[in-house]
């Protein structure tokens, strides 16, 4: 896992997943260091085969209870995939490998926060 910590941003990629599971789990609000509310999701999805993944970003409030902030998202392509959400603040984010419609595809996570 890296994550990157900017004035405003914090940017954090996730080991690569070869089947369903979470990525990093980063925390995007810290008492008065630093909030956010804005999240970008950049996918990159491999060995596909013709085959597809399910992807989302979830958020949470006390680092257990967690909901998507970016709903379910199919990819059906090796391209990198990128998704956004704005207004949407938590504590706590972390992308999800929901699943795949079969073959060994493998996931790649690229998380922003601002």
């Amino acid at each position: 896992m890296s994550l990157t910590y900017f004035q405003d941003t914090l940017i954090s990629i996730s080991p690569q997943l070869t089947t369903p599971g979470l990525g990093t789990l980063v925390e995007v609000a810290a008492n008065d260091g630093f909030r956010t509310t804005d999240y970008t999701l950049i996918v990159v999805a491999g060995n596909l085969g013709g085959n597809t993944v399910t992807v989302r970003l979830d958020g949470s409030l006390d680092g257990t209870v967690f909901a998507p902030i970016i709903g379910n998202q199919t990819i059906s392509t090796t391209d990198p995939a990128v998704f956004s959400v704005s207004g949407r603040p938590v504590k706590w984010i972390r992308p999800n490998f929901v699943s795949a419609s079969g073959g060994t595809p493998t996931v790649n996570f690229q998380v922003a926060a601002a």
